[in-house]
């Protein structure tokens, strides 16, 4: 049989092919009618495990249908194949060849249950009919049901889809030679030029000695509450000393009167953004606010070819209308910030995703990609299609663009201004959506308490078959890699919906250790919240400890995105040569508790900083010339370099152990810092910098509830804090050992003096039991 094409194709859909078996393939997302057509069935949705990356969901409402048309180019029997997603067994409605499209007579086919919806190993195949086609054109009709339906395909003999190769697109065939090779070229170098100006950002002294800070969300909503004036009173009696408060919470209008757009109603004559910034310098408090700059519901109604769209052309993505930065709205939004500069804001807080995480198709990004790339703006979201790939890099481009000219504009009305850049999903390291360069842009990443650990639905969706990644050392592998990426920078990481004061303490220890800033939710209707005092009190004793200090140097481990994404159309590929190699060189180094930091593609292009003494680079042949040349260097002067290793399977659940004691055993000599003893997930730290070295200690603190109030069967089932440390010794060797002169040193959070032991080349400290963390200061 020759290749068959479906009759929907000649309205503009790509056709998938195969190399499986001869057959028609159609993507269900583009039915040739619905009943009823009023957007309340059969709506796309994005899912990378999904034919073409896209699948219907909305299929379930109560008697409605879609019909599909095709052509047949040869008389014979055929069998069709549903590919579908469904958490319990159906009933299936389908017509072939209905009298009347509009309203069929149905016949059923029974579906059996998949596991689930959607995701990675949840999809499957089901015949749904045998019928005789003559040559010529033909419909189906598919009635509601409860499930997801991805794609059908049609074929004739004893053809089976026994896996989801057929779902597999050649792309280099569909889309033409020429256009291929076009879209094989990235649209920038891994280090663009214009990471010659970035230079390693100083924080101010005030944000570096605040590493517990706190977050509230009083909208307008609150304006009238006693909280909404009185916040930054009751923050500072909590003993915060800088917090996040909102100034722009959505899509409305500016609290003040602003040059640009709409003026929030309630702002009519009263500067209202002003009266906060006062209130909390009055109070001896910095302030960093929350200012909504993707969304604006005036720009959107006054200027709709501003506004951000979808594949299908629509104009509101989620909730809220998003407003496009390549539109002319990123010279509106920065005038607003530099109007809120001058009122003497010390922060802002940019959360989200900045651009949609999708694209965008409105006509300012179809002219700008088009004129930048030489490609066709694409259809659709497909992770797989390399034409989408760039346009992937083009939104990475805008939000680069966007922060490289907000920063030096913001900086010039007040250098002491903190951006805070939201990562996102970036931490986990499963999407395409923001880069490493974005990092060095900000004076912080901002990220969320568990949010590197949040692995489902990604791009680069971790197969069940691997090893699973622990959950307390992927978390702390997420923080670490963003503030690495961000040049050791603290990172300021959200924390929402924490119980009580040991919760609090818990997380707030956790993340200090890990060079991060708590930025601890208080809930609007508690506030003060006096049980979250005791989680600011002892920031406000370790901050001096860590402030312009940046995690101490010993192995680098080698994190290229550009490794990862040339494994786009194969996620599995991608976690077995690239991610769970990083994971896993990460995990190893954690759990002997010895110095490890990453680098990332464009920090590793301007070369391998000293003070490290090994160079992990799990993907050697996907290494640029100039990183492969920056590699050579760090080994010509004595550095080590491990390369990634066919026989260390760090994927295989059974070789993951294996291929981390391999690892190891690879190290050169001794770390200049090593801790034992403790929980056994401990965690622990060196920074070096102002005042010489300080060790963070921290009990396990991933164990700590966050996130919306949990209903009494589930607070019930939550864990508990886990043991005290106990045991725990640090070991320093090499430039520490002669440099320390005195025989204690001081722990920092108790402030006892701890007695030191000289032993053969090295000093031994023996730290006292602790419930949430220690912090030795050697100077």
């Amino acid at each position: 049989m020759r290749f068959l094409r479906a009759f929907a194709l000649m309205f503009g859909l790509a056709a998938a092919t195969t190399g499986f078996a001869d057959g028609l393939l159609i993507e269900m997302e583009a039915p040739f009618v619905r009943f009823p057509d009023d957007g309340s069935f059969a709506e796309t949705a994005n899912e990378p495990a999904a034919s073409m990356r896209r699948v219907l969901f909305k299929f379930y409402t109560e008697g409605a249908h879609a019909v599909y048309r095709f052509d047949i180019e040869e008389t014979g029997t055929y069998t069709g194949w549903l590919r579908y997603g469904s958490q319990n067994e159906i009933p299936l409605k389908i017509a072939l060849d209905p009298a009347d499209e509009a309203a069929p007579e149905f016949a059923t086919a029974m579906l059996r249950a998949t596991g689930g919806y959607v995701g990675p190993g949840i999809w499957g195949w089901a015949p749904i009919f045998e019928a005789r086609f003559t040559q010529g054109a033909h419909s189906l009709a598919i009635g509601s049901a409860a499930f997801r339906p991805d794609c059908i395909w049609i074929t004739s003999g004893d053809a089976q889809p026994s896996d989801d190769r057929l779902v597999f697109t050649d792309w280099r065939a569909m889309l033409g030679e020429e256009t291929w090779q076009r879209a094989q070229q990235p649209l920038q170098p891994v280090h663009p030029d214009w990471l010659d100006e970035v230079e390693d950002y100083e924080l101010p002294d005030w944000y570096e000695n605040a590493r517990v800070q706190l977050h509230t969300r009083l909208s307008l909503n609150w304006l009238d509450k006693p909280q909404f004036t009185t916040a930054a009173e009751s923050f500072a009696q909590m003993g915060a000393p800088a917090f996040v408060r909102h100034i722009k919470s959505g899509a409305e209008g500016t609290w003040w009167a602003s040059a640009v757009g709409a003026i929030a109603p309630q702002a009519e004559g009263r500067n209202i953004a002003q009266e906060i910034i006062d209130r909390a310098h009055a109070a001896g408090c910095k302030i960093i606010v929350y200012h909504r700059h993707m969304e604006d519901d005036w720009v959107a109604e006054t200027q709709p070819t501003w506004a951000a769209r979808d594949d299908q052309g629509a104009i509101r993505l989620g909730r809220r209308y998003k407003i496009c930065f390549n539109s002319p709205y990123d010279d509106f939004v920065l005038t607003r910030l530099l109007e809120l500069a001058e009122m003497g804001v010390d922060g802002f807080y940019f959360d989200e995703t900045h651009q949609p995480k999708q694209g965008c198709w409105c006509g300012f990004c179809r002219e700008q990609f088009t004129a930048l790339s030489g490609l066709e703006h694409p259809a659709h979201p497909d992770p797989a299609n390399p034409v989408y790939q760039r346009l992937q890099d083009f939104t990475n481009m805008t939000i680069e663009r966007i922060f490289r000219e907000w920063r030096p504009a913001i900086d010039a009305v007040n250098p002491e201004c903190v951006m805070l850049i939201s990562g996102n999903t970036w931490p986990t390291m499963a999407d395409r959506h923001m880069t490493n360069r974005l990092w060095r842009l900000a004076d912080a990443p901002k990220s969320e308490f568990s949010l590197p650990d949040r692995m489902g639905g990604r791009i680069f969706a971790l197969p069940a078959s691997m090893a699973p990644l622990n959950h307390e050392i992927k978390v702390a592998h997420g923080h670490d890699l963003v503030r690495d990426a961000a040049d050791g920078r603290p990172p300021h990481v959200w924390t929402f919906g924490l119980l009580d004061e040991t919760a609090a303490l818990h997380a707030a220890a956790g993340l200090m250790t890990h060079g991060c800033v708590a930025n601890i939710d208080c809930a609007e209707a508690t506030i003060p919240n006096m049980d979250y005092a005791a989680a600011f009190a002892l920031g406000n004793t370790v901050s001096p400890h860590l402030a312009h200090k940046r995690p101490l140097r010993w192995v680098a481990i080698h994190y290229s995105e550009l490794a990862r994404d040339r494994y786009t159309d194969d996620p599995e590929a991608a976690w077995r040569e690239v991610l769970h190699p990083v994971y896993g060189a990460y995990e190893a180094l954690f759990r002997e508790r010895v110095p490890v930091r990453f680098i990332t593609d464009c920090q590793l292009e301007e070369g391998v900083p000293e003070g490290f003494a090994a160079l992990f680079v799990p993907a050697p042949e996907d290494l640029t010339d100039a990183q492969r040349a920056q590699v050579q260097a760090f080994s010509a002067r004595g550095g080590k370099v491990i390369e990634g290793r066919d026989e260390w399977v760090w994927h295989d659940p059974e070789g993951h152990q294996v291929a981390m004691d391999a690892f190891l055993a690879e190290l050169p000599g001794d770390p200049p810092v090593q801790v034992t003893g403790g929980t056994e997930l401990m965690h622990a730290v060196a920074f070096e910098g102002e005042g010489g070295l300080t060790v963070a200690l921290a009990n396990e603190f991933t164990w700590v509830y966050t996130g919306r109030k949990p209903d009494e069967q589930t607070l019930a089932s939550l864990p508990g804090a886990p043991p005290p440390c106990e045991g725990v010794t640090v070991v320093l060797r090499g430039i520490y050992c002669p440099a320390l002169a005195r025989d204690t040193v001081r722990e920092v959070v108790t402030g006892a003096e701890l007695p030191v032991r000289r032993v053969d080349g090295r000093v031994e400290v023996d730290v006292p039991a602790f419930q949430q963390m220690a912090v030795l200061a050697v100077r």
